[in-house]
């Protein structure tokens, strides 16, 4: 393994994938980690080696060949992130909220393996879409409470491909729910024991996600106003003839029903502040989605950020109206970090011309970030290099992600710096990469 800059409390973190890898695999894994959190430049495989401070170590083919021909499987490592997210950051016992929504990866260049065009969720508006060149990302997270706020760490990914490139690849079709539902079941499967509560938004709500079903997973999402819903069966009657009944009587939508129905107003903490919203609560089928299964809907006026009326739906219906409002607010963390892994750790920045690679490079992105939160909460909040930027004009009451990682970064440079040296030569040698990274 080559001369490796990051901080070892880090590389110990890192020891829990090596079952996913052999053993000059699992020596690669470590350097692009090490090299992907110390980069400030752009998260090319080659950047990123040469943050790691791994060049000549091995060739730069097989670096590349790590992603493009490794036998290592993504969510093998996703399944292990899983474990230590829920061993480290929540409760035994406690309910886990797994938020899930699609990111795009923009990209330039027509070999970019699987690119097409996507619509652009920043730059669109309701009359006029607008679309770019890359890659649609379906991502399934953990939500942990940490510092006062919610931290979404991804955990499993799918990468979307659309109709026209699929006909020409002879490949399935699939949707991006039916993406999202494949990766809901894994995390189910490897959690039997644990209750999910999965959050998406309207796009995520629908049958793909909600009909079939783990059983231990409860799905919370936003509705329409002017939704179908239907009341439950009748009781089948002795000796009725034909088929039971799989829905009741047709009920007014949520649009209607609100219009004579009483409000309450409750009290709910979202983004970060407790305010008081006004709810109508609806137990009814919503059957184009649920099928016969009740389901409770909870329509609020007076949201944070919402201008209209807007209406929240659990498959659960003993759930209580306000957890589900603030469960569904928690969602927002996920669009945090995306956010977060454009700007700091290159989610957009690999070049890739195959699919293979493709499936397996910008996800280490993703998950640099969930092992960075998992670092900070165990060691490098304990640190000297844990220090908040103090500006006259400025205070932090939280660390922030951008804090997270600056901590990870000072935290390797003092250890690589603070060990005392034998020589002059050797001290050059530890201080290089450090230059170059300033010169980067």
């Amino acid at each position: 393994m080559p001369d490796v800059s990051i901080v070892v409390s880090f590389v110990q973190l890192l020891q829990g994938f090596e079952s996913c890898f052999t053993g000059p695999s699992f020596a690669t894994f470590v350097s692009l980690m090490a090299g992907w959190s110390l980069a400030t430049g752009r998260h090319t495989v080659t950047g990123v080696v040469r943050a790691a401070n791994a060049v000549g170590w091995k060739h730069i083919r097989s670096f590349h060949r790590f992603f493009s021909e490794g036998r290592w499987l993504p969510d093998e490592l996703g399944l292990i992130l899983v474990r230590l997210v829920v061993d480290r950051c929540l409760k035994p016992g406690e309910a886990i909220l797994a938020p899930v929504d699609d990111t795009l990866g923009r990209h330039t260049g027509k070999k970019i393996a699987a690119a097409s065009m996507h619509r652009d969720p920043l730059l669109s508006t309701g009359k006029r879409p607008f679309f770019h060149w890359g890659h649609l990302w379906v991502v399934v997270s953990i939500a942990i409470p940490a510092f006062g706020k919610t931290w979404a760490l991804p955990v499993l990914f799918r990468l979307y491909r659309g109709k026209k490139r699929c006909k020409a690849e002879n490949r399935a079709y699939r949707k991006c729910p039916e993406l999202a539902a494949e990766l809901i079941k894994v995390l189910a499967d490897a959690l039997p024991d644990r209750r999910l509560v999965v959050v998406g938004d309207s796009a995520y709500t629908n049958g793909s996600i909600i009909r079939g079903r783990p059983k231990n997973v409860t799905v919370i999402g936003r509705c329409r106003l002017d939704a179908a819903l239907y009341a439950p069966p009748p009781s089948r009657r002795r000796g009725q003839m034909g088929r039971p009944r799989v829905r009741g009587k047709r009920l007014p939508s949520p649009q209607k029903q609100i219009a004579t129905a009483r409000w309450k107003t409750v009290e709910v903490t979202v983004y970060g502040k407790t305010v008081k919203v006004r709810v109508v609560v609806i137990d009814a089928l919503w059957y184009v989605a649920a099928r016969s299964e009740l389901v409770r809907l909870v329509v609020v006026r007076n949201f944070p950020g919402h201008e209209r009326d807007d209406v929240f739906v659990c498959t659960d219906p003993a759930t209580e109206a306000t957890s589900i409002i603030e469960r569904f607010a928690r969602r927002w963390s996920l669009e945090h970090t995306f956010h977060e892994c454009k700007g700091k750790l290159g989610f957009e920045d690999p070049q890739n011309r195959t699919e293979h690679a493709v499936e397996r490079t910008a996800p280490m992105a993703l998950w640099l970030h969930s092992l960075i939160v998992l670092w900070y909460l165990a060691h490098g909040q304990h640190t000297r290099a844990a220090r908040q930027p103090f500006l006259p004009w400025y205070s932090k009451t939280a660390p922030t992600f951008s804090d997270m990682l600056a901590t990870l970064r000072r935290a390797s440079w003092t250890e690589r710096l603070s060990i005392p040296c034998a020589s002059v030569q050797t001290l050059r040698k530890r201080m290089r990469p450090l230059v170059e990274a300033l010169a980067a």
